[in-house]
């Protein structure tokens, strides 16, 4: 009498290939299946704290670097700043200041919660986004608060690409941009896409 005939073995290894494609099926669904993309605490609760800010950066598209041209925007409980920013070492070549309150920041944070500025991905492959759509936007959004990095995004103007940021594009870009009163006088002739 054979034991281990053809159909015996057929057996066993389709018995075998099931239980390692449920253990793996179990591993991905406990592990969340890659990095977490979740919330952040409320970042409105830093609206009295001096250190705080909240910074979106549009890169432009990659040029030559007298053609290339980066949107600053820091907004802190004090004040809203924008800088431009041109070539590729930093430098800025025109900066306005305006007067801020904690009262409007808390009501510009509240409303960046609403827009998912905090929701994103922290997967450490995505952390840079340079190179990525080289001829559209690149937007970086961040939160800083007593010289801590609280969250750092950001996304394309390229469908397509890969992003860690996953709020409300348009909504976020429009909330800093109204934060400064001339911003389009400021980024006019710049070298940004549309």
């Amino acid at each position: 009498m054979r034991m281990f005939g053809r159909r015996n073995i057929t057996f066993i290894l389709g018995v075998a290939l099931a239980l390692v494609l449920l253990v793996v099926i179990l591993i991905v669904v406990f592990s969340g299946g890659g990095p977490a993309t979740q919330p952040k605490a409320a970042i409105a609760t830093y609206a009295n704290d001096p250190t705080a800010q909240a910074t979106l950066l549009i890169d432009g598209p990659e040029g030559a670097g007298s053609n290339h041209n980066q949107i600053q925007i820091i907004i802190t409980n004090s004040t809203s700043t924008i800088n431009i920013i041109q070539g590729y070492n930093d430098n800025i070549i025109k900066s306005k200041t305006y007067p801020n309150s904690e009262a409007g920041f808390h009501v510009f944070l509240r409303s960046l919660e609403y827009s998912e500025f905090d929701i994103g991905n922290n997967d450490p492959k995505l952390s840079q986004a340079s190179g990525y759509c080289p001829l559209g936007n690149r937007y970086i959004f961040s939160f800083n608060a007593d010289n801590t990095l609280i969250q750092r995004y950001w996304i394309t103007s390229c469908a397509g690409d890969p992003h860690t940021f996953d709020g409300n594009l348009d909504l976020t870009v429009t909330l800093f941009q109204n934060q400064i009163e001339d911003f389009n006088s400021i980024t006019a002739g710049l070298n940004i896409a549309s």
